[in-house]
């Protein structure tokens, strides 16, 4: 069984905040479904992939 958006993030979309501090703040990303979300889960409501928590860049 495939993974799939089905738009019940949008429910829990981050509010716009400049991109350096986005994890900082407590807001996770969902790579699948590609929005921020305001969740205290580690999985997407949506699509129940693994939220990620630090930036990609991030060397710490």
């Amino acid at each position: 069984m495939g993974r799939t958006c089905r738009g019940i993030c949008q429910m829990h979309k981050a509010e716009p905040v400049p991109n350096k501090i986005r994890y900082e703040i407590g807001q996770k990303r969902c790579t699948f479904c590609g929005i921020f979300l305001s969740l205290d889960d580690t999985r997407c409501v949506c699509c129940k992939a693994v939220l990620r928590t630090r930036a990609r860049g991030k060397k710490n």
